[in-house]
């Protein structure tokens, strides 16, 4: 089904801010513009968003109890204590585990060093009691979490009996009180006067490792190398590009298109490595590390990011992308099975604010992507159940917009066995008899929370733009914005009142997408525009005017970047007008339809 979008405009920027801006740093009009509604409004916000120093980051020691982590580690290598790395089977959690057992081993002798990765099926999310008894069955004195444990009072506790310390390292929202750990690094603790808060749980991790690197004087260069698995992990669990992350996702992108890591050269084509950036990260390597921990076991992802040579790495790396093919299958099946599930439920008559579906045979390991799936289809906050044991159920939650699925399934969360995650995203495991129960009241707390802009998708716009602008200048400007992501997206522009001269091609298998070109004088040629999934427009697009959403995108062919629109969203005219011929005429810019925007 098709989904509309209601255009967000940007808020005017300050015209004198915006001035002052284009003094100092020189930027187009329309650069600074775009710098200004994104708060970066001085000479030296400029310099930290596009020049960022190490010293412009935080000291790892802010954050509430490293210096206990580091004493503690420290005292385990000292003393040839068994340390074991414990991380959550996802992609944040199987770098996290990656990076902190590559940097340990720099510090201490590998025979005491191991790494633990949950069972997806076996031990769900987070720290296990199996973990914990394989822990204290194989002599290890200290645990390392990684990405998860915040939550896990019950099981800390457990290791304490046994006479395991734990060192947390997460970055998920805290209960109202702390697990008896002998250190918890998270940002998000209400006592942690660390300044930024939305690193991932491998930020988390890294800070650590960079505490540890002022103890032990190791190479900054040495530390520097692993931001590559770091840069994955922000691209991966969607945080913030802001900041610090920000910071620490230019330095592992440029660290990744060099890498040394020989299970991440096993996975990116060397032709791809020189331009490599997040949204490559997105959909190239991401689900292939996730596949480990969906299908098969999430151990062979971080068996593959240590690997020692590239003979292992190849291995691992089949099997890995094998489990990918298989999870591709197994995610168009259930989520079909899904679709027609609430397109049933919707026949008869009751409208929900919700989408909760439940398949006995779904896989466990790929029900968080058919949540996605099935917001892009209905578009509102959803829940994907499938059964765990014959009396226990678990599900994946995504959220829609700006809403807060994490407090709306709180307020549930008496009938749940297990529960974590955050605004945009969570977990759950509780007993299938609560089903019912979890249905109804979950509908009712989202009816009463869910406000009207939340129930359609939406379109951030930047900007009205004139063609001209958009010169090689601005190209140039608008590469320096990235890494693209959360909190720091793409711009998006608009043009108005176009009409096309040339052809319109439609591309892809059953024509599903389209393709034209407008001629630019200020890059003088013209410049390709590309509508995915807008094919069956294509004769619109001919005869009509038209006002076009788009972004500024890249192709990289062979190692150049050409830049290319990329079009989000259309609103043709109800006349025919067609005396424009390609330039931009916004005379009647207010006539145009709105019945024709398509979500592409």
């Amino acid at each position: 089904m098709s989904l509309q979008y209601t255009w967000n405009w940007q808020a005017e920027p300050d015209e004198d801010t915006v001035d002052r801006l284009n003094s100092s740093i020189g930027y187009s009009t329309l650069a600074c513009r775009i710098l200004v509604m994104r708060g970066i409004d001085t000479y030296e916000k400029a310099r930290v968003f596009f020049k960022p120093k190490i010293q412009d980051m935080p000291s790892p020691f802010l954050m509430a109890d490293m210096q206990k982590a580091v004493e503690r580690i420290a005292s385990g290598i000292e003393k040839q204590e068994k340390i074991l790395v414990y991380g959550d089977y996802d992609v944040d959690g199987t770098t996290s585990v990656a990076l902190m057992y590559l940097y340990l081993s720099k510090i201490c002798n590998e025979k005491y060093l191991e790494y633990y990765i949950p069972d997806r099926n076996a031990e769900g999310y987070g720290i296990s009691t199996e973990g914990i008894n394989y822990a204290h069955e194989q002599g290890f004195n200290l645990i390392i979490s990684l990405d998860c444990g915040i939550r896990s009072n019950d099981k800390i506790e457990y290791a304490r009996s046994l006479g395991i310390d734990f060192i947390i390292c997460d970055h998920h929202l805290p209960g109202e009180e702390l697990p008896p750990a002998v250190a918890i690094l998270d940002p998000k603790r209400p006592d942690c006067r660390y300044p930024y808060k939305d690193l991932s749980g491998c930020g988390v991790g890294f800070k650590l490792c960079q505490a540890l690197n002022e103890l032990y004087k190791l190479p900054v260069q040495d530390l520097q190398e692993l931001t590559d698995l770091l840069a994955i992990s922000i691209a991966a669990d969607i945080v913030p590009i802001t900041g610090e992350n920000r910071f620490f996702a230019k330095l592992g992108l440029n660290e990744l298109r060099k890498t040394k890591n020989f299970g991440l050269r096993a996975l990116i084509p060397n032709q791809k490595l020189t331009n490599y950036g997040i949204s490559n990260i997105v959909f190239e390597i991401a689900p292939k590390i996730n596949a480990a921990g969906r299908i098969g076991h999430a151990k062979a992802a971080v068996e593959l990011l240590i690997a020692k040579n590239q003979i292992d790495a190849q291995r691992i790396a089949k099997d890995i992308i094998d489990l990918n093919t298989a999870r591709r299958e197994l995610d168009v099946g259930s989520t079909a099975e899904a679709i027609k599930q609430v397109q049933l439920s919707q026949e008869t008559g009751l409208i929900t604010n919700s989408t909760i579906v439940f398949g006995d045979t779904w896989n466990k390991g790929v029900i968080g992507i058919m949540a996605s799936r099935l917001i892009e289809n209905f578009y509102k906050p959803t829940i994907v159940f499938t059964l765990s044991q014959p009396d226990e159920v678990v599900a994946s939650a995504r959220s829609v917009s700006d809403f807060n699925i994490h407090d709306a399934l709180e307020k549930c969360s008496h009938l749940f066995s297990k529960f974590g995650g955050h605004h945009a995203a969570a977990g759950l495991s509780m007993p299938l008899e609560n089903l019912a129960a979890f249905n109804e009241e979950f509908e009712k707390v989202v009816s009463d929370m869910i406000l009207p802009h939340q129930k359609a998708p939406s379109l951030s716009i930047d900007t009205e733009v004139n063609l001209n602008e958009l010169d090689k200048e601005f190209v140039n400007f608008h590469r320096k914005l990235a890494p693209f992501g959360p909190k720091n997206m793409r711009p998006n522009f608009v043009l108005r009142n176009l009409k096309l001269n040339g052809p319109v091609r439609t591309m892809g298998k059953e024509e599903v997408h389209l393709k034209f070109y407008l001629p630019s004088k200020a890059l003088n040629k013209d410049i390709e525009c590309v509508g995915f999934k807008l094919g069956k427009l294509a004769e619109k697009f001919r005869t009509q005017r038209f006002d076009m959403a788009f972004s500024l995108d890249e192709n990289d062919w062979n190692g150049n970047l050409i830049p290319f629109f990329n079009i989000k969203d259309v609103r043709f005219y109800s006349d025919e007008d067609t005396t424009v011929g390609g330039e931009q005429d916004t005379t009647i810019e207010d006539e145009a339809e709105t019945s024709d925007r398509v979500l592409a």
